[in-house]
């Protein structure tokens, strides 16, 4: 399949400087990334703070460059200043507090914002503003203002703003954290929309092991490094490796693993409740697999 972002042996090092331009420290964050991101694929990425995860990130929208290596986005170097327009009109940001993108005292103006500095003509740009709003479901609060939305609403027309650009690509660093539940899922299906409907590869970061049950894929960073990428599935039923990198499991998962631990069989990698129930009864049924455990393990 198409490779949308490309990254290779990708360094990046925090420097700090004295007034006169001399280097006083050197951080590095970043160690030999090598990864492709497939084009219309859904990835989750994971780790704990100071992971390295958000730095990478905004590698993927040229808000950084790499001290070492290099990323391509859509086949554009991120190194190269005038490849810049082009690599954000590809993969758009959204961020963590949706009032630091909406900048608009009316919904479709702020959604309108993105594709009008592009040059976008202007019936053209009406079209993206109704299309973009219809993708989060925000038609009915067109002519509102964004400040009398609620945080979920928020995030929803700032990936409106990011969608009436056209990116082929969008990358939500942790663009659910200041959410409350119903917001988080208001997002996260949009989100899911998006990517299922209008085909948009979508990069998750986040600290919501729930929301990376429905990904393709789940990349986990730990130490500025790449620790662990497969599928949910393959990547949860590490339970143990992922608690040493301080990171949980979804909770369905956990109590699976527990169970497991007591004798009960339970398969690895249980990430929602249906599958929990359809194992659970295969073990309770008569003569099912594991019912002598079964009074020693609830």
């Amino acid at each position: 399949m198409e490779k949308i972002i490309r990254a290779l042996h990708l360094i990046h090092d925090y420097v700090q400087k004295d007034e006169n331009g001399n280097i006083e420290s050197k951080n590095r964050v970043l160690w030999d990334i090598s990864v492709d991101i497939e084009a219309g694929s859904f990835v989750v990425l994971l780790g704990h703070n100071g992971s390295g995860k958000s730095t990478l990130a905004r590698h993927l929208n040229a808000l950084l460059q790499p001290t070492e290596g290099t990323v391509w986005i859509n086949g554009h170097d991120t190194k190269e200043q005038r490849e810049w327009l082009e690599i954000r009109k590809t993969a758009g940001m959204v961020f963590q507090n949706p009032d630091n993108q909406i900048i608009a005292s009316v919904v479709e103006e702020d959604v309108a914002f993105g594709p009008e500095n592009m040059g976008v003509p202007t019936e053209e740009i009406w079209q993206r503003v109704a299309k973009s709003l219809e993708s989060v479901d925000m038609t009915a609060y067109r002519y509102h203002s964004p400040n009398k939305l609620s945080g979920g609403q928020k995030q929803r027309i700032a990936i409106a703003g990011i969608m009436a650009m056209r990116p082929s690509c969008m990358v939500l660093d942790e663009a659910t954290a200041m959410l409350d539940p119903s917001g988080r899922r208001e997002v996260l299906e949009a989100v899911h929309r998006l990517n299922k409907e209008e085909k948009v590869t979508v990069i998750l970061i986040t600290h919501h092991m729930d929301e990376a049950v429905d990904a393709d894929r789940v990349l986990v960073m730990d130490q500025g490094q790449i620790a662990m990428d497969g599928t949910p599935k393959e990547v949860f039923s590490r339970v143990e490796e992922l608690q040493k990198l301080e990171l949980d499991v979804p909770q369905i998962t956990e109590l699976a693993w527990q169970l497991k631990q007591q004798g009960m069989p339970f398969s690895d990698g249980i990430l929602t409740q249906e599958q929990f129930i359809h194992e659970l009864e295969q073990i309770l049924q008569p003569g099912g697999k594991g019912t002598e455990h079964v009074a020693d393990s609830i």
